[in-house]
């Protein structure tokens, strides 16, 4: 095909093929990443047991393979309790990362020091979009220098295009944790740091820290 291309139109023609390749590869890797997603679901279904809820292995386990993140089996609680628990969940996955977690009191705190200025965490809101479109930008560029090159140039501008491209849609995938950690985060944090406080005191044991952080058949999170 490369070939058929290049005596139809020039050399020039065989670095836009390639890139136009690439990005077909790309889009279909990642139809297959949401289609792992949905056989994760399925599943999760499938082996969900709301005998086997009580059980704080099996419950982290089995919440790790819905979402891909672990969760400490009080947090899961702690979410499944709310009234959107599969938005508490998923919410919880995606800011996960960015938390510092101490298995020794069981709380939470920002793990980067620019979460923890509230105008850095709302600048970095909009950070993925903005760097997105930078780098959108800067690969156009480096495509069109490519195109208008030869020889070794010219491969050194695709390859350089092919990576910022990359670059730019790996970097999407950072953009819910960086609007759940403005929107939601300092809440999030107080609330598990306080039902951890209450699980460490004997005074207060509130109902919803009862449900926190006892073992009971958790309700299926809805989906």
């Amino acid at each position: 095909m490369f070939k058929d291309l290049v005596e139809a139109g020039g050399a020039g023609l065989l670095i836009p093929a390639i890139l136009f390749s690439v990005a077909v590869y790309v889009i279909r890797g990642f139809f297959g990443l949401y289609g792992k997603k949905s056989e994760h679901r399925r599943d999760f279904l499938e082996r969900w047991d709301y005998a086997r809820a009580h059980d704080d292995l099996w419950l982290e386990v089995i919440i790790r393979q819905l979402y891909g993140t672990y969760l400490p089996a009080h947090v899961i609680r702690l979410a499944l309790a709310s009234s959107h628990s599969s938005k508490a969940l998923l919410d919880l996955c995606a800011l996960w990362p960015r938390l510092l977690y101490d298995e020794a009191t069981q709380t939470v705190q920002w793990r980067y020091k620019r979460d923890r200025n509230p105008f850095l965490r709302r600048l970095g809101r909009y950070g993925p979009v903005l760097r997105y479109s930078l780098l959108c930008l800067l690969g156009s560029a480096s495509a069109i220098k490519a195109y208008n090159s030869g020889g070794v140039a010219q491969w050194i501008y695709a390859t350089l295009t092919t990576v910022i491209l990359a670059v730019a849609l790996t970097g999407l995938s950072f953009d819910d944790a960086a609007r759940i950690a403005d929107a939601s985060g300092e809440a999030w944090i107080s609330k598990i740091n306080d039902f951890s406080e209450r699980h460490r005191s004997p005074i207060d044991r509130s109902p919803a820290t009862e449900i926190a952080f006892s073992p009971h058949p958790a309700s299926l999170p809805p989906q």
